[in-house]
């Protein structure tokens, strides 16, 4: 796409919070293209050198037939750069980072929550295992950890686990850190359920596509049982 060019703002969506419900978006601008690497500003705050290789996502707005669209794609952070030379007498701190995909139709809106039963379409398995969704966004879920033989598996906090997230008859394997244990209550039984909270690590355009699609359509349901009642 030839929009991606030497001097254009872009977003940094950098990580996504679980716990806060909201995205680390930083702004930053493109200072030089070398194939599929580019040399881009350092942001404000500074992405850091334990960054180095993490996967991020740039997004860019574009027009087309006089209407903004925001574009995304894929991204590792490579390399920092203490003085790059911007002009002739001027040089600024920058990051080197490598496209990994073209660029897609991407929606940089804050993640919102849902609490999702499983009539849905929408499930999660850790160790091959389903487990009850007590919300989920974007971003990552909470789930409770009700195993059948849970003694076998270790769910310590800062552990990153495979899950499987499956949205009606997609199936997608990623990999999932536990940011934190905590309890929430069990209004039908009225007991306390031993949750984590995961966060995904390495969500994908499409993956990120399908989920708001299916979080979109269950919000909608669910709003309709609301006015139906």
């Amino acid at each position: 796409m030839d929009i991606i060019e030497p001097g254009l703002a872009i977003d940094l969506v950098v990580n996504t919070h679980l716990i806060g419900e909201v995205n680390d978006i930083r702004t930053s601008t493109i200072y030089d293209i070398h194939g599929k690497k580019l040399i881009i500003a350092q942001t404000d705050p500074g992405l850091l050198i334990s960054q180095l290789n993490q996967n991020i996502i740039i997004s860019f707005l574009t027009y087309e037939k006089g209407n903004p669209v925001r574009y995304g794609f894929q991204a590792k952070i490579v390399n920092f750069i203490r003085e790059y030379r911007v002009a002739s007498s001027q040089t600024s701190p920058a990051v080197v980072v490598t496209q990994k995909t073209v660029p897609e139709l991407y929606n940089l809106r804050m993640f919102y929550r849902i609490q999702p039963s499983n009539q849905y379409g929408l499930q999660i398995s850790l160790f091959d295992q389903p487990v009850n969704i007590m919300d989920i966004s974007l971003g990552g879920a909470i789930v409770n950890t009700t195993l059948s033989q849970p003694h076998e598996f270790n769910l310590e906090t800062g552990k990153i686990i495979k899950v499987t997230l499956m949205i009606d008859d997609r199936n997608f394997n990623l990999e999932a850190q536990i940011k934190r244990k905590l309890f929430q209550e069990d209004k039908a039984w009225g007991r306390e359920l031993e949750c984590i909270a995961l966060q995904f690590c390495n969500r994908t355009l499409e993956l990120d596509r399908v989920l708001e699609g299916k979080l979109l359509d269950i919000q909608r349901k669910l709003r309709s049982k609301i006015l139906e009642s």
